[in-house]
């Protein structure tokens, strides 16, 4: 790299890393591998537990000061499941909003950023599952239409025995160490990855 290599994941709490006894998430995996290999590097996790693809398209004002003009800047997105949980019956966001919020960060960000998008993780519900597939091929569709690589992950991790076993002892929506190194495991073997 001839330039200083910044990197930016923007999201919810499986970006965080909620539930991660480690305290890495995927995400903090992902970057330690990334360091190894290239050397030094700035990374800023910017997840937020709870938040839908609505609330972090209000934040996209916390990316200009770590991702500095002239240098080699990557945005990673994952975000969704908040969007499928159930209010009143009903879910947080519909399809339609949620695709909106997505339209609206991609439209703000990929004209300045080099960009990849990891899709929602299932959680331990079959229902809500459901919809977050459909959502994951919302997502899958839009990102792609706007050139914008795409990770799906939850077909994988949908049938994992250690995965789902995970979830359940974890609380049924996030993982803990062993979900989040099968996330980050996903990432780093997919062809979308940027330093594969």
């Amino acid at each position: 790299m001839t330039s200083e290599l910044n990197i930016c994941v923007l999201g919810d709490g499986f970006v965080k890393g909620v539930g991660d006894r480690e305290m890495r998430g995927w995400a903090g995996r992902l970057m330690i591998e990334t360091g190894r290999s290239l050397g030094p590097l700035n990374y800023y996790n910017l997840g937020i537990p709870g938040q839908s693809t609505a609330a972090v398209a209000e934040r996209l004002n916390e990316l200009a000061p770590r991702l500095p003009v002239g240098a080699d800047n990557r945005l990673i997105l994952s975000f969704g499941v908040e969007d499928t949980a159930l209010e009143d019956g009903k879910p947080v966001l519909s399809n339609q909003q949620s695709v909106a919020a997505l339209k609206q960060i991609l439209l703000q960000t990929r004209p300045h950023y080099k960009m990849l998008m990891v899709g929602p993780p299932p959680v331990y519900d079959p229902q809500r599952n459901a919809r977050i597939k459909r959502l994951n091929t919302l997502f899958h569709a839009l990102c792609m239409k706007a050139r914008v690589p795409y990770i799906s992950i939850a077909p994988a991790l949908q049938d994992d025995i250690d995965y789902r076993r995970d979830l359940v002892k974890n609380g049924k929506t996030y993982p803990s160490d062993i979900g989040y190194r099968k996330i980050y495991e996903l990432i780093l073997n997919d062809r979308s990855w940027w330093f594969n």
